[in-house]
């Protein structure tokens, strides 16, 4: 079952807060040439990033947990449901492969360049 809440920003053509957010981080992940990488924003129940990632491009049976995968999500600070521009967002690291470094991406919180930094420094460290 998916909810949507009818009074969320991003309906009827209005954009989600968190699409410059969205570009961002889609722009600098890009660059790190991951063979499975999907970034996606919108603003049901709250603003987000989910990004999901794989250093694996077909993994075994071809199911996505098979391989060497990362899901991260980007929210406004804890106590907030909607982003406003130019606040500190906290990135999350929601579940991962087993094999990959779990204890250099803790629960993070600051200015969203800094946020983007530190996972693209994280997938670089864990890069196979």
């Amino acid at each position: 079952m998916i909810v949507h809440d009818v009074d969320r920003p991003d309906v009827g053509g209005v954009p989600p807060k968190m699409k410059a957010v969205c570009e961002e981080v889609k722009a600098a992940l890009e660059e790190l040439g991951l063979p499975d990488l999907k970034v996606t924003t919108d603003d049901n129940l709250g603003s987000s990033v989910l990004i999901n990632g794989s250093w694996t491009a077909k993994p075994n049976g071809g199911i996505w947990q098979n391989g060497l995968y990362f899901q991260v999500w980007i929210n406004p600070p804890k106590g907030k449901r909607y982003y406003e521009e130019g606040e500190k967002v906290t990135l999350e690291l929601s579940h991962c492969s087993y094999k990959l470094a779990v204890s250099k991406l803790r629960k993070y919180t600051g200015p969203v360049h800094k946020v983007v930094a530190k996972l693209v420094a994280w997938i670089e460290s864990n890069r196979a």
